[in-house]
């Protein structure tokens, strides 16, 4: 299991973290913490100063003394490191550090190549996790053998839904019981076998041309994100991607949208209602963290004001 961290996360790593590897830790051979040291701009920089050293002090204090499988790898920017990388995936000598918006690119791959074994789970620092099952990764290897079109495969997103659907996500095409085939993937949770990278490339290619201007007026590199380039790479290789709960009670997967004042204080509440699966009846099929499990007024009021500010031209 494999996991991206940097010290803006700190405010919910410290809740969802411990969450996480109270799930899967028994179900893997190791845990890669891997803590970009390098921030982007924007967003992607905000906490940097203030949590990075609260970050290291928790994780060598609570997580690596709790959990012997634990293995914190700081993300090392080094041009024989970046240029191992690049080769692994996409077969150049070099690649992006920061993709266009100034979020991670080179950490995510960094990551990936940092886990002792081809087979990798990979999950954002924010993933929250449901159904609890103990038994789901090995499922999931199981799955992923089955098939050399299957390229990865993700615990369900969002809770089960009554009807056996998903709701506000496109181009799923139901194969099995609470299995779901897709064309595309997403970077935040998957597992894959990334030994397909010693045959087959990632091509390097950049976004749409809106977001090439964006790069270079905020200075950043003109590189799409990674789950764009995968999902080109499996749409061209005819690969797929699985979602599924798996048995019992399975294991699905949460997304937090926003990070609000409202959601670092409800943050241990709202894991509880995730790990008793008490979810109302809106979050049911849906993979983001609805408003009645948390009050997002805040951020969208922040979001209206920031367009009614772009639309005088502030």
């Amino acid at each position: 299991m494999q996991i991206n961290l940097a010290p803006g996360d700190y405010q919910h790593v410290r809740y969802i973290l411990p969450h996480q590897l109270q799930i899967l830790a028994p179900q893997v051979d190791e845990v890669v913490l891997t803590v970009d040291t390098q921030p982007g701009k924007g967003r992607f920089a905000e906490g940097w100063q203030k949590y990075s050293g609260l970050l290291n002090v928790f994780l060598e204090n609570e997580i690596r003394s709790s959990y012997n499988k634990a293995r914190i790898v700081p993300v090392d920017y080094s041009n024989e490191s970046m240029a191992k990388t690049a080769e692994y995936f996409f077969g150049t000598k070099s690649m992006p550090v920061k993709d266009f918006r100034g979020g991670p690119f080179y950490a995510y791959f960094f990551g990936l190549l940092s886990a002792t074994n081809d087979i990798v789970f990979h999950l954002d620092a924010d993933m929250l996790l449901g159904g609890g099952s103990q038994s789901w990764i090995n499922e999931a290897i199981e799955l992923l053998r089955s098939d050399p079109q299957y390229f990865t495969v993700s615990p369900l997103a969002g809770p089960l839904h009554p009807n056996g659907m998903l709701i506000g996500q496109s181009g799923w095409e139901k194969i099995a019981s609470h299995t779901f085939r897709f064309s595309e993937m997403s970077t935040r949770i998957f597992m894959l076998d990334r030994s397909v990278f010693q045959t087959q490339k990632l091509s390097l290619t950049k976004p749409n041309l809106r977001s090439q201007i964006k790069a270079i007026v905020e200075g950043n590199s003109n590189a799409d994100l990674p789950e764009h380039l995968i999902s080109t790479f499996m749409r061209e290789n005819n690969l797929k991607r699985i979602d599924i709960l798996g048995s019992s009670n399975g294991l699905w997967s949460l997304h937090p949208p926003y990070r609000t004042k409202s959601f670092y204080e409800n943050l241990p509440g709202i894991i509880k209602h995730v790990e008793n699966n008490d979810m109302p009846p809106s979050q049911l099929g849906f993979y983001d963290v609805v408003d009645e499990l948390c009050d997002w007024s805040e951020a969208r009021e922040k979001l209206k004001q920031n367009r009614w500010w772009k639309r005088l031209g502030k």
